[in-house]
């Protein structure tokens, strides 16, 4: 990635959207775990099943933001700042 001499932002606008949604992947995963537990603390499998199946829908979509965040960061998607 190359960056202006001057630039105060180390980050393209576009690196840092990446970085930050895959946080916030990261943090729901972190979450839907805890969903899964309350809900079959509670007897419900209906929604221990459906926090399942969101928690593999955004780890699925978390390995593939790795990838185009990669594809950012070696300046091989997006123009470079």
């Amino acid at each position: 990635m190359q960056e202006k001499p001057n630039d105060p932002h180390p980050l393209s606008d576009l690196a840092y959207d990446w970085i930050t949604l895959i946080q916030n992947k990261a943090q729901a995963l972190m979450a839907y775990d805890q969903y899964i537990k309350d809900a079959e603390a509670a007897g419900s499998p209906e929604c221990a099943a459906f926090f399942k199946k969101v928690h593999d829908t955004d780890k699925a979509q978390l390995a593939e933001a790795k990838q185009h965040m990669l594809g950012v960061l070696q300046g091989n998607m997006g123009a470079t700042k």
